[in-house]
């Protein structure tokens, strides 16, 4: 402090006014403000950034994993209605041809019956051979099913179809098999079973598959069996899968997983076995490009298990966008199971929350701004009060009452303020003292200074002229 008085506009060396209004942006405040800012954004734009790709990743992940759950649910169906009619078909076929059985060995009871008679000499063998014969060619069941016999050579003994009549032994189906022969085998090696060939009906032009049960009768050494057309357990077995198709459809309307995913069942050959309607998916293999999603989904489709993925574009609706396809194998057949997921509305949905991710980051951002701008508002004001405290103190205008606020705070900044009060007031007190001391020195100086003036003007040659003047004068008088 010095003895410069109360400092003025002019005169002072650190204007107050002008230093603020220069500074505002490099104040405290503003520097706390930014720094709250940067951090906050930062905050907001990583936490964004990880919210979108979290959510990006876990939508992926949740259709993956509801894919392959829709794959495996749909696989058990897939399954169940293709076990229900190959167990029909088994179970069926299995009937029919213990049926054939059955069938044979009565008549085979009949034939040995006539043979006791022949060896009991009731009737000539030649008789017996001859009713037997008859018994077997007139029998009939079903849709007109008839028996044979053959030698083992395969020549007819009797045989109600003109068609086989002679020797058969190289005859072969339209397939190409010779059925005959394995006649021969089955007879001639365990005695009985059964052959599988193609035959076509008396009247008919059309094949169908057909089963056989032969036996050797070894007293006669006759090849004696009977068959029966099959196509009717086929046509039956189809009409089930059919209906087993409808259900899957049913079924597959109900499937539902990633908002618009949906799901479909083709064959090795491109033609739909099912699908949920609404979506055009029946009609693919009418166009080129469903055709050559097909061929790719087919080529894909893995063997061993597992879900193959294919990202393509596809025509499902009114516009041509990109899809997210699974495709899978049914372990029954060779069906091929394939979901299928917009991609676009897949990422679309993806972004929707990381937006909302967002907003909810610049809410954060805007609130946390706002907090930590009162905040240090509220930390910047003690030290601004402080800072003016000090300047009032350098111009000797010191009011202790101005850091009342800030000397009411309990933390470290009330603490400093508390301590710049006592300090301040001691200051003020010691220059007030000095001052003091200093006016009573002046005015010592300036007795002493006066005193010697005096003496140095009594003591001057010139004053003691006057003196011995004077002393004249007194003495004359």
């Amino acid at each position: 402090m010095s003895d410069r008085g109360p400092a003025t506009a002019s005169g002072s060396d650190h204007p107050p006014a002008e230093p603020v209004r220069s500074a505002r942006w490099s104040s405290l405040s503003w520097r706390l403000a930014v720094l709250i800012i940067v951090l906050l954004a930062t905050s907001a734009v990583v936490t964004a950034g990880f919210a979108a790709t979290t959510v990006r990743s876990n939508t992926e992940s949740m259709n993956n994993e509801s894919t392959v759950n829709t794959h495996r649910s749909v696989a058990k169906i897939v399954d169940q209605a293709r076990t229900d009619t190959n167990r029909y078909e088994q179970t069926t076929l299995a009937t029919r041809k213990a049926f054939l059985q059955d069938l044979t060995n009565a008549q085979v009871s009949a034939l040995d019956q006539l043979n006791g008679a022949a060896q009991r000499g009731e009737i000539s063998l030649a008789n017996a051979q001859e009713v037997g014969k008859q018994m077997l060619f007139d029998y009939r069941y079903g849709a007109g099913d008839y028996f044979f016999a053959f030698t083992p050579d395969m020549v007819s003994i009797v045989e109600p179809n003109p068609t086989f009549r002679g020797d058969m032994l190289d005859y072969r189906d339209p397939n190409g098999k010779a059925f005959f022969r394995e006649f021969q085998q089955v007879a001639l090696g365990p005695g009985s079973g059964y052959v599988d060939y193609v035959g076509t009906r008396v009247g008919a032009s059309v094949p169908a598959p057909k089963v056989s049960y032969v036996t050797y009768y070894a007293p006669w050494q006759w090849v004696v069996g009977t068959g029966v057309y099959l196509d009717d357990i086929a046509a039956e077995a189809a009409t089930r899968l059919t209906q087993a198709k409808q259900d899957l459809g049913i079924s597959l309307e109900r499937v539902r997983f990633a908002s618009t995913g949906f799901f479909f069942v083709i064959d090795r050959q491109g033609a739909v076995v099912a699908s949920p309607p609404g979506h055009g998916v029946s009609r693919i293999a009418d166009t080129a490009w469903g055709r050559s999603l097909t061929r790719e989904l087919i080529a894909t489709a893995p063997k061993g298990g597992g879900i193959a993925r294919v990202e393509r574009s596809a025509r499902f609706g009114r516009s041509t966008t990109g899809w997210q396809f699974g495709v899978s194998t049914a372990k029954s057949n060779d069906w091929i199971l394939v979901s299928a997921v917009s991609a676009d509305q897949l990422h679309r949905s993806a972004d929707q929350l990381a937006l909302q991710q967002v907003l909810v980051s610049l809410v954060v951002l805007v609130i946390g701004l706002a907090i930590g701008l009162l905040i240090s508002r509220r930390i910047v004001r003690p030290v601004r009060d402080l800072t003016g405290a000090a300047l009032a103190l350098e111009e000797d205008r010191f009011d202790p009452e101005a850091l009342d606020a800030a000397s009411s705070r309990r933390d470290e900044v009330g603490g400093l303020a508390r301590a710049f009060r006592r300090m301040a007031a001691e200051v003020v007190a010691r220059e007030r003292l000095l001052r003091e001391r200093v006016s009573r020195l002046q005015v010592v100086i300036d007795h002493s200074k006066v005193a010697d003036e005096i003496t140095q003007i009594t003591e001057s040659d010139y004053f003691r002229n006057l003196e011995r003047q004077a002393e004249e004068l007194r003495k004359r008088d």
